[in-house]
């Protein structure tokens, strides 16, 4: 595949397109962009991958993918070129250094159609990716649709009690009601773009949802179950005591940059009066 200069930037990630696709005849359909983040995940991606491309042809929207290497030190980012070489739908985002999953996303929605859907399937192959149909089926009704983890007994039962906990602080914290906050997804990418974030693991969420309902509080959000399978190759990375430390301490600051957030919409509403 060959790199167009004019898609590197010192700052940015470098994007690696197949020639820009023609959707003048697209009329009002609908896309939904498949975001897969990776690091090092050389032993799951072409099976994440092949999860869509086995699918797409019968959903009701088009699709593309779009791959995000998050700075890996294996084949992954090889494999994601393999993948993608011919395949018009595919793209590749390439960060020079690891940004983690929040900054990953809020870089790659700048580059995604702000009235396209979008949902974020980690390269680990873990979500099945038949569950987007109970996301399709409701999108009419919603802005964001958060899933709930179905057949949550397909994970060990620590990571399962973590889960938990995790969700209930968030709920607290913030005054959401969600079953599962860390889990698939599918949004509009303008209930998000443009948000400025400093949250990158398991605290994105909570930060990213908190914000967007400040800035637009009519957000219609809805739940709809998915599906989950034990990871066939390598371990979650959430669990490690590194992650976990990184996880607290994200959670912290973005509570403080989301109570720094509503101050400041706060006046801004006083000042519209």
């Amino acid at each position: 595949m060959n790199q167009r200069s004019d898609d590197i930037d010192e700052d940015e990630p470098t994007i690696e397109p197949h020639e820009d696709r023609d959707r003048s005849d697209r009329d009002d359909d609908e896309l939904l962009t498949v975001i897969i983040p990776c690091l090092n995940e050389e032993d799951n991606v072409a099976a994440t991958a092949q999860s869509v491309f086995d699918l797409a042809p019968d959903l009701p929207v088009d699709v593309e993918i779009l791959f995000v290497d998050d700075g890996s030190t294996d084949d992954t980012l090889s494999i994601m070129r393999e993948i993608a070489d011919g395949r018009e739908m595919c793209r590749i985002m390439v960060n020079s250094e690891n940004l983690g999953l929040g900054r990953s996303a809020m870089k790659a929605y700048e580059r995604i159609d702000p009235d396209s859907w979008a949902t974020i399937l980690p390269g680990d192959n873990e979500f099945i990716f038949e569950s987007i149909r109970n996301f399709l089926e409701v999108r009419g009704e919603y802005d964001l649709i958060v899933g709930y983890l179905n057949n949550a007994v397909i994970r060990p039962m620590f990571r399962r009690l973590a889960s938990e906990a995790f969700t209930q602080l968030i709920n607290f914290m913030y005054g959401f009601s969600h079953r599962h906050l860390n889990g698939m997804k599918m949004y509009r990418v303008s209930c998000f773009r443009g948000l400025d974030i400093i949250s990158s693991g398991h605290a994105f969420n909570a930060e990213l949802f908190a914000k967007a309902l400040l800035r637009d509080p009519t957000i219609r959000i809805g739940e709809v179950p998915y599906l989950a399978r034990g990871r066939a190759h390598g371990q979650t990375k959430a669990l490690r005591p590194a992650s976990v430390l990184q996880a607290i301490r994200e959670v912290y600051e973005g509570k403080k940059s989301v109570e720094a957030y509503r101050e400041r919409v706060i006046q801004s509403q006083d000042q519209q009066r």
